[in-house]
């Protein structure tokens, strides 16, 4: 997987959570549980390990 600058914002001050925007073939690796929402059109895959 080739990394990319990605454009992200972090709200909040005590809950923080970050927004992510991903241009098209952009792929992002999160934490377990972590995930709280996507918009339409966003195809989710999901893996065991850290994902390398």
């Amino acid at each position: 997987m080739i990394a990319h600058e990605i454009d992200y914002n972090i709200y909040g001050e005590e809950m923080q959570y970050v927004e992510i925007e991903l241009d098209p073939q952009e792929a992002v690796v999160a934490e377990s549980g972590s995930f709280m929402m996507m918009d339409d059109g966003i195809k989710m895959d999901t893996i065991f390990g850290d994902g390398s």
